[in-house]
């Protein structure tokens, strides 16, 4: 085998294709992009020399500055480094190629051409992608494991206090309905007195809602605690778990209560009846629908926008369907169309990582169900989870 054919051999295996900018006097006079353009591109060589701007117009529109940046730096004869862009395919699919750049130069020292060598790296860029986000989960992982931990002990040291609290309460309840008739009779036959400097006229009435007050926020710390305790539980990871849909919301609601006392004073909540439980993942789940319920919070502009959660079973269909809807700022056409990617997120200025909404989808497709969004300026969003039902399960 000759020398050319060894080279050309190696550069097929480097690289997927090569193209060829031709220069005179500092200008760009021709290009030509080889005969793997189309494998990778979806456009042929012949496209590309009918129309010299296809391969500018085609690139990401987030990627274009830096590709083009790359280019008038091999125009101007400058050191120039291989870039990473995407690129919007014939077919409409975002590829991601790896476009490294050789000059060459006449006597001169002019640049008289150079050649790019493409190398479509989008399984790479995907592998790299999902390795990042199993890598965030296991960090989440990790925080949720240490939370579990530390809810825990802040639960005993709630719960002891609490206990004795919740005890005596009811305890001092009983003690009352005993005293109470033996006051009454009292106050009937001999008239007002005073109680703790309180005529026990008017004590009487305070004393009971005093007593409902201490017990009913008592039970509800209690329940807090319980169910936060529930919350903070090693996920097992498996998917085998019987679930109730409508528990799954009641436990997102209470973890995300606070947040939307503060976001809406119109949260509506309309659960399906006779639903029937499957098979899946608590904690996943919960996770999901806390993730679409703090979304929409965040969406409003302020508390006079509503916000709806809603549960349904289709029986024809065997699914259930889970939506919660708000009348926000709602999503950008453009944006709705990669609000689902990792990392792509339109709340990095407070925070957003670009991953809740894609870990959410995830999970729902672990489930062998589908989440769907739907948008419109001004209007608000739609996050739509159909997950199905198999054929085991109980309805509630």
């Amino acid at each position: 085998m000759d020398l050319e054919k060894r080279y050309e051999k190696l550069i097929n295996f480097l690289t997927d294709y090569i193209y060829t900018v031709q220069i005179k006097d500092g200008n760009v006079t021709q290009t030509y992009h080889g005969p793997g353009c189309k494998a990778v591109t979806g456009y042929s060589s012949e496209d590309y020399l009918d129309d010299p701007e296809l391969w500018y117009r085609m690139i990401h529109e987030d990627d274009r500055e830096k590709a083009l940046g790359q280019a008038q730096d091999a125009l101007s004869g400058k050191d120039v480094h291989t870039v990473e862009h995407r690129i919007i395919h014939r077919d409409g699919s975002i590829r991601w190629v790896q476009n490294s750049i050789v000059i060459t130069r006449n006597e001169a020292g002019e640049v008289s051409f150079y050649d790019g060598l493409i190398k479509d790296i989008t399984n790479i860029k995907s592998a790299e992608s999902e390795a990042e986000i199993r890598k965030r989960q296991l960090i989440q992982a990790d925080k949720m494991a240490s939370l579990g931990i530390l809810i825990a002990g802040i639960a005993h040291e709630i719960n002891n206090p609490n206990n004795f609290i919740l005890l005596n309460a009811r305890l001092f309840t009983k003690i009352w309905a005993d005293v109470f008739p033996i006051l009454e009779k009292y106050y009937r036959e001999n008239g007002d007195f005073a109680i703790a400097g309180i005529l026990y006229s008017r004590m009487n009435e305070k004393l009971n809602i005093s007593l409902e007050g201490i017990l009913t926020g008592s039970e509800r710390i209690k329940k807090i605690v319980d169910n936060l305790t529930d919350y903070a539980r090693t996920d097992s990871g498996k998917l085998d778990e019987e679930v109730d849909i409508n528990k799954v919301v009641d436990m997102a609601i209470m973890i995300t209560g606070n947040l939307i006392k503060r976001s809406t004073d119109k949260f509506t909540l309309i659960k399906g009846e006779n639903i029937p439980t499957i098979n899946g993942n608590n904690q996943q789940l919960e996770q999901v629908i806390i993730n679409l319920i703090t979304n929409s919070c965040q969406s409003l502009r302020n508390s006079s926008e509503c916000i709806e959660l809603s549960t349904k079973f289709i029986d024809n269909e065997n699914v259930i369907v889970i939506t919660v809807q708000d009348k926000g700022q709602g999503i950008k056409e453009d944006d709705l169309n990669r609000i689902i990617d990792p990392f792509f997120t339109t709340k990095r200025d407070i925070g957003g990582t670009g991953l809740g909404l894609s870990i959410s989808y995830n999970i729902i497709k672990s489930h062998s169900g589908d989440l769907k969004l739907e948008s419109r300026i001004d209007q608000g969003t739609k996050a739509i989870v159909t997950l199905p039902v198999n054929q085991k399960g109980e309805r509630k």
